[in-house]
């Protein structure tokens, strides 16, 4: 159809050129020329407004991109590496040949994966099996060559040497530090609970590695100050290279104690610092007791108790609604787990003595016995229930709290209907329907008549646990949330306008943070005020003072940058004589400096699982001579057809331009104008 339309824009530009100079006398060259440029810059026009397309060829050479990844952890400074490190990356970026062959990318890594070549060596992390994920993704579908320059040595994340298994791209790592073996003894894991009750004991159990050819023999040893308080005599050989230690130490006094675990190190081993490691446990002298009250098994009633007993502080009671209701005043909480009229002396008893509860509802709830055992909430009976999300409440004041994901987490099963609510309260998640938020509460909290409460109206709660450790390989997070609401209600303490919120220890290898809440005079979160944290470490005099930033609904200053130690802070609300004071310790322990060699046999499996081959930084030249020879990085040549609609062609606007000027100073020159 195009070509129709431009044959008949000739005819009707041919008509338009003879209708204007074919009536004059004579048929002079000028005529013809003036008739002639008439025609072109009508046939132009003419093109401009059929817009026909045309179809161009492009032919391109696409070259294999080149991921350059740097280990930027201290574990190189550690190891002395980073001059050796500059000087590699010197030496790629100046070779002309890889540069003309492949698209080179630099990328850093110490516990993520960043972009650009800016290297600190200070990371505390290393997770190279993460990096590895996330280049994977980056990359995809492309022909591509991955040089890791790094000492092997991971201490975050999952074994990159499984993540290398059917890798797409090979992986050529430079391996830097000494790759030697040497004699190394070291505690490799140590496990203990964060918490122990007064005068009682707590289990510490030690993992032990050797790393060696010979048989040795050494002394393990854990110490309170001076103070030696439990010591073994170990053995090792090349056949027996790990050995676990397990004893229970005495909680003699309440608060936080420290204590330092160590391997006595071999005549000729030249990395100790992974000999020794520092740990510390917080002594407490009140536990929580929790109730749980059920008529019926369900899954929610494990995943609740194993939630609430991951903080050692609190132990876990499964009972039925039969039990002696003159126990009740024993506990400190009691939860409800669906109740029905079998629960009838037990509400009746706890509302006499005022105890705080937390109630659970779902499809075997008895709503018409719940709605006159109780007048905070109600709701209509009904046998019809509905999937409902968990929307949560940035607002939510009443206690820090935390957003989870509970809006990617899975529905819980709901009664249907509206609920009615007879008292103030405060809604933790909202319930979300088919992915559309609302303002009906899913959970909540109320505070009447100096008695706390909680309601969650949907069952299947252990779903969420459990999608807690799909994402991230543990119930942190969850038990976490979950841990704090169950200090809320197990406490009737009066709220004070700041509370404070921090560990009691962390290990050296954490972030250091701590968070606060400010309230009004009402007892409203106040997102307006400045709030201030002075720390003090325990040999100083003068004290640091950081800034805490607002996050949601709650202040948070980030102390990372504090070296080992123990500390005592101040979080003060300026322009208010309001303060709250604490202390905390930090432990002696950076895990990158765990390594005195690289990790060659790991990086040549990282090598052999992808396809690549490990070299060592005096081996460049041979490594850029296996890139530039290798048959699978060799550039493609690629065509792209792209269709260009003549509009696009600035050059014809050029020449219509062109020829009308070109026709009109003409006939100027000619007098004809």
């Amino acid at each position: 159809m195009s070509v129709l339309y431009i044959i008949l824009a000739g005819i009707l530009a041919l008509l338009a050129a003879i209708f204007q100079y074919g009536k004059a006398k004579g048929k002079s060259k000028g005529n013809l020329l003036f008739a002639f440029l008439r025609f072109l810059s009508v046939f132009s026009i003419l093109l401009l407004l059929i817009n026909p397309k045309f179809k161009k060829v492009t032919v391109y050479q696409e070259n294999p991109a080149l991921a350059i990844l740097t280990d930027n952890s201290s574990s190189i400074a550690f190891l002395e590496q980073q001059e050796k490190v500059n000087d590699i990356l010197t030496a790629l970026e100046n070779d002309q040949e890889l540069k003309e062959r492949f698209s080179i990318d630099h990328y850093t890594f110490g516990e993520t994966l960043k972009n650009g070549r800016a290297l600190t060596f200070g990371e505390g992390r290393t997770d190279l099996s993460e990096s590895l994920s996330s280049l994977k993704d980056i990359y995809r579908g492309k022909n591509t060559a991955t040089i890791v320059i790094t000492d092997g040595n991971q201490t975050y994340g999952e074994d990159y040497t499984y993540t290398s298994l059917n890798y797409p791209t090979p992986v050529f790592p430079v391996a830097l530090g000494d790759t030697a073996t040497y004699d190394d003894l070291k505690i490799s894991r140590l496990n203990v609970n964060r918490y122990a009750y007064f005068r009682n004991k707590f289990p510490v159990e030690v993992i032990l590695n050797y790393d060696g050819e010979a048989p040795v023999n050494s002394t393990f040893r854990i110490l309170s100050g001076n103070r030696t308080l439990f010591r073994k005599a170990v053995h090792f050989s090349p056949e027996h290279r790990s050995e676990i230690i397990q004893t229970h130490l005495d909680a003699e006094t309440r608060g936080v104690l420290t204590f330092r675990a160590e391997v006595l190190p071999l005549e000729n081993e030249r990395n100790t610092r992974n000999n020794h490691k520092a740990f510390g446990i917080e002594v407490i002298d009140q536990k929580t007791e929790v109730l749980i009250i059920s008529d019926m098994p369900h899954p929610d009633i494990g995943a609740l108790k194993r939630g609430i007993e991951s903080n050692e502080e609190r132990t876990v009671t499964l009972s039925k609604p039969d039990l002696n209701i003159n126990k009740l005043n024993d506990f400190q909480l009691v939860i409800l787990y669906q109740p029905n009229a079998s629960f009838a002396n037990v509400l009746r008893e706890l509302s006499k003595i005022g105890k705080n509860t937390f109630t659970i509802t779902g499809r075997n709830t008895d709503w018409d016995f719940l709605n006159r055992a109780q007048d905070i909430f109600s709701k209509k009976k009904s046998n019809l229930t509905e999937e409902v999300q968990g929307s949560y409440n940035e607002s939510y004041s009443i206690f820090a709290t935390d957003n989870i994901g509970f809006s990617h987490y899975p529905p819980l099963q709901v009664t249907f209907g509206d609920i009615d609510l007879n008292a103030p309260y405060e809604t933790i998640l909202y319930q979300k329907v088919k992915g559309v938020p609302t303002e009906t509460p899913l959970l909540f909290t109320v505070e009447k008549d100096h008695k706390r409460g909680a309601v969650l109206l949907g069952q299947d709660i252990w779903k969420w646990r459990m999608q807690d450790y799909r994402e991230n390989k543990n119930n942190e997070k969850f038990d976490k949330f979950l841990g704090k609401l169950i200090f809320y209600l197990a406490s009737n303490q009066k709220r004070d306008r700041l509370e404070t919120d921090y560990e009691t220890f962390y290990d050296g290898s954490s972030p250091v943070t701590v968070t606060a809440q400010y309230f009004d005079r009402n007892y409203l979160f106040n997102p307006e005020a400045s709030l201030r944290i002075t720390v003090k470490k325990e040999s100083d005099t003068s004290g640091r003072t950081y800034p805490m930033l607002l996050r949601n609904n709650y202040y948070e200053a980030d102390l990372s940058d504090l070296e080992a130690g123990q500390y005592t802070f101040t979080v003060r609300v300026e322009g208010e004589n309001i303060q709250r004071s604490g202390q905390f310790r930090i432990l002696e322990f950076d895990i990158e400096q765990q390594y005195g060699s690289a990790a060659i046999g790991k990086l040549q499996t990282l090598a052999r699982n992808s396809g690549g081959k490990v070299f060592y930084h005096t081996d460049i030249e041979n490594l850029k001579t296996r890139l530039m020879e290798d048959e699978r990085f060799k550039p493609v040549q690629k065509s792209k057809e792209n269709t260009v609609p003549l509009v696009d062609w600035k050059i014809l606007l050029f020449l219509i331009a062109l020829f009308l000027t070109a026709e009109w100073f003409l006939r100027k020159y000619r007098g004809l104008v």
